[in-house]
């Protein structure tokens, strides 16, 4: 039962009535007996600092950050944690002695569901990825920081893509990083090991086509960040091609249950966390 005493967190993205995130968070809490509730929030972009500045004086007491203010709640940020600093965006936010900390988990999740779960090994593959938003830094940042010999960014728009190659040079990884227009989707995916969807195409029925079904083969390896609907167009050619394929669910478990620990500094029960979000 909710108190005035129950801790509140959030999740905070535009749209977000697809989260499963309270659904997992919520189902944590319950197992472990804590008084706390999880909830979405769908500010505007003009609302943002005001709940960066709820969580800063405690009344919030952490949040999960999704599309499309992974970026923009840096701004407000106070201390930066090395993942988010490497990565260049927030999903996690929490106060710590008056101050706003910003962390990023994704790259953990990341690599967690494709490297671990699914033995994918990035040393010395191509990658092409698709978008250049905050969930494309983290999972760029994971693939250069694991030796990955080339990466193949597109986004609609240069500019992003540009950035975040910029970004990635800085550190000065041994991986090549290159911008592609869309003409090059097809081309460049039939040498890819590796190709990642990182934008939210695939989320409706209407969305197009994000590749070429011929471009696909058996050899690859395709991962979609989206894990609403499980089997995106993407995914289901990908299926029907006989190639390896991975959709966002246990990238999103991994990464909300190291959220969860951060917050609460327990150990998380994942088990339940992503039993709830595949329906168990």
């Amino acid at each position: 039962m909710i108190s005035g005493s129950t801790k509140v967190y959030t999740v905070i993205g535009n749209p977000i009535t697809h989260s499963k995130s309270p659904n997992m968070h919520n189902a944590a809490f319950q197992k472990l007996n804590i008084d706390a509730c999880y909830v979405p929030l769908a500010p505007n972009i003009s609302e943002v600092k005001n709940i960066c500045d709820l969580i800063r004086t405690g009344v919030i007491s952490g949040s999960n950050v999704t599309i499309p203010y992974k970026e923009e709640v840096v701004k407000y940020v106070d201390i930066l944690s090395d993942e988010a600093k490497l990565i260049g965006s927030v999903n996690t936010l929490y106060a710590k002695d008056g101050k706003l900390m910003g962390h990023n988990t994704d790259g953990l999740g990341f690599s967690k569901s494709l490297f671990d779960d699914n033995g994918f090994n990035p040393n010395g593959a191509i990658a092409l990825v698709l978008g250049a938003g905050g969930a494309s830094k983290a999972i760029c940042s994971k693939l250069c920081s694991n030796d990955v010999k080339e990466i193949f960014i597109f986004d609609i728009f240069k500019d992003k893509a540009d950035e975040l190659k910029s970004h990635l040079d800085s550190f000065n990884f041994t991986s090549k990083v290159k911008i592609i227009e869309n003409d090059d989707i097809d081309y460049t995916c039939k040498d890819s090991n590796l190709i990642v969807n990182c934008t939210p195409i695939g989320m409706k029925d209407s969305d197009p086509e994000l590749i070429n079904s011929d471009s696909i083969s058996s050899s690859q390896c395709v991962y979609d960040l989206i894990y609403s609907p499980p089997l995106t167009k993407l995914l289901y050619t990908a299926k029907n091609k006989g190639a390896k394929y991975v959709n966002g669910m246990n990238m999103l478990a991994y990464q909300g249950a190291e959220s969860f620990a951060i917050w609460e500094n327990v150990n998380p029960p994942y088990e339940i966390m992503s039993m709830e979000l595949s329906g168990g």
